[in-house]
């Protein structure tokens, strides 16, 4: 299919800068921007090859490449959530809390333990090379046009699965659907980067759209698995039944962050604007 010579040259570029930051990252996994920039290309990857799949049809040849990287990905992203909850508990947690000191320490111990472990599978996935297959073509209009009419329909359905989580998305008692609604988006933002340059009436400001709504819905989804961990921590590790004053500090982002989700997507029209009709037909 002409489709190929269009994600030959996205895919050459996405395995290029995996590659890249793979380096990168085995040369000082202590970074929270090489893990962050490594985790990013390994998405881009994923999403290339999801698309392909989708457009192309599934080649059995590259399951062993998303199995690698998906493989890589697991200790990174344990890395990535402890960076996150340090970082966030260092802006927010008020002083001279003891239970929300002794969380704390735990969450310090936590980054040192997965960056050792990162640092040891870094080295080791560092040393060979991980072989993607890229589809033959040479890219050129031709490509571009056949991709271009089968794209919306991917980018629809993709639109349509995140949408169907909105209404238990937007209730506070279900953190659950929110995350559910936070990885149907993620699909869809890195398979709308992939196909971007189909869309004439695409810029940066609809990349730049995308990407807020997704570290939005991200951010929340942090608040949450933090205030999960701290009253578990509370309650199982200290014996402690009322909230220490890290829950009641990230209580209150949340809330904040929340509201602002509610004024984007509230309505089904609202989060419509969100996907934004450049991307459509």
């Amino acid at each position: 299919m002409e489709a190929a010579a269009f994600l030959a040259v996205s895919g050459r570029t996405r395995s290029a800068r995996f590659l890249e930051q793979l380096k990168r990252a085995a040369a000082n996994p202590a970074s929270d921007e090489a893990v962050h920039d490594l985790r990013v290309a390994i998405r881009r990857v994923l999403a290339w090859i999801a698309v392909r799949d989708a457009l192309l049809g599934p080649d059995p040849r590259l399951r062993e490449a998303r199995v690698s990287l998906k493989t890589l990905m697991s200790p990174l992203g344990m890395l990535r959530d402890a960076h996150v909850k340090r970082d966030w508990i260092l802006k927010v947690v008020p002083e001279g809390d003891e239970p929300s000191y002794q969380y704390s320490v735990q969450v310090a111990s936590d980054v040192l333990r997965w960056e050792a472990r990162v640092r040891k599978r870094l080295v080791t996935q560092s040393t060979r090379r991980l072989r993607l297959l890229i589809p033959k073509g040479g890219g050129g209009l031709g490509g571009q046009l056949e991709a271009a009419i089968l794209a919306p329909d991917l980018l629809g359905r993709l639109e349509r699965e995140v949408s169907k989580h909105r209404d238990a998305a937007l209730d506070p008692a279900h953190p659950e659907a929110l995350h559910r609604m936070r990885l149907a988006f993620k699909k869809y933002r890195y398979a709308a980067e992939v196909l971007l340059p189909l869309f004439p009436r695409a810029t940066e400001e609809t990349a730049k759209r995308l990407h807020g709504f997704q570290t939005l819905l991200g951010t929340i989804h942090d608040f949450d698995v933090i205030l999960a961990e701290a009253a578990a921590f509370r309650h199982g590790i200290l014996g402690m039944e009322e909230e220490c004053g890290l829950e009641a500090a990230f209580r209150a982002v949340r809330e904040k962050s929340f509201g602002e989700l509610r004024g984007i997507a509230g309505t089904p029209d609202a989060l419509a604007g969100v996907f934004g009709k450049e991307l459509r037909p």
